[in-house]
């Protein structure tokens, strides 16, 4: 939704007045107003978002904002792992030799490693310490194997057998022609009529996403969502199965403008 456009305002965390209340979205994602001032994102992705991990704002697409920014897999952006491991300013800091702020990440590795090092230990020492295999001294002798070779078989003698005499050729009686009797005719089938063909029902709606949609008075095909508070095209497009670009092409008002409670929103049948 556009900023101020919700009916439930958007809470800032008291530790950070520039991210959002949602611990899921990218602490370093902001809104640029027109003024050039920074503040806390809107809940859904929007051109104006920016991301300021490192050096200057830098625009993020669309796409970036619900793969990424919007969502908790933000943990996992490149960006966002360099901006979090880069040193923080504190007032603490600005004396001399003081020491460099150790990540909690780092401490938590360092201690579930120690950890892990004293079971182990404790282990070793409750089977009575490491127990190395001993190898047999004596080898088996080696034992020698003898093949012997086996006979060849031998060809039984091959005899000539004595030519058979041909026997005297009988001559064979000459066939006695038959008449043939003339065909029948016979009458052919009937062809059968093909009756109309029935067109098939079309299948019935079977996902529960129909229960909160209603179909368009002037278009087949078409459904009709009410959003409701909280919601967003990218989260409307994501439950229903339906791609934003979709929701954008039939509902092309909503490009430059944000969506509220009781908007209509047009969509194809939903894929899930």
């Amino acid at each position: 939704m556009a900023p101020g456009q919700d009916d439930e305002p958007l809470a800032l965390l008291a530790i950070d007045g520039d991210r959002a209340a949602d611990p899921s979205v990218c602490p370093f994602l902001r809104l640029a107003r027109p003024d050039g001032e920074l503040v806390a994102p809107d809940r859904g992705p929007l051109e104006q978002h920016v991301c300021v991990a490192i050096g200057e704002p830098r625009p993020q697409s669309l796409r970036q904002q619900e793969l990424l920014c919007l969502r908790s897999a933000h943990a996992d952006c490149p960006r966002y792992l360099r901006g979090a491991a880069a040193p923080e300013p504190d007032a603490t800091m600005a004396v001399r030799g003081a020491l460099p702020r150790v990540p909690k990440a780092t401490v938590a590795a360092l201690a579930i490693l120690v950890l892990s090092a004293g079971v182990s230990l404790g282990f070793v020492l409750q089977r009575g310490g490491l127990q190395m295999p001993v190898m047999p001294s004596d080898s088996p002798s080696a034992v020698a194997v003898v093949v012997t070779p086996s006979p060849e078989p031998t060809a039984p003698p091959v005899t000539e057998a004595p030519s058979p005499t041909p026997a005297p050729a009988t001559p064979s009686p000459s066939p006695v022609p038959t008449a043939s009797p003339s065909p029948v005719p016979t009458a052919a089938p009937a062809t059968p009529t093909p009756s109309p063909a029935t067109p098939a029902p079309s299948p019935a709606a079977t996902s529960d996403r129909y229960a909160v949609l209603v179909p368009c008075p002037d278009q087949d095909g078409c459904w009709i969502y009410t959003v409701r508070t909280g919601d967003n095209l990218s989260s409307i497009a994501s439950w229903f199965g339906i791609k934003l670009s979709v929701i954008y092409e039939w509902n092309p008002q909503y490009r430059t403008q944000g969506i509220r409670k009781g908007d209509e929103i047009r969509m194809p049948p939903p894929t899930r």
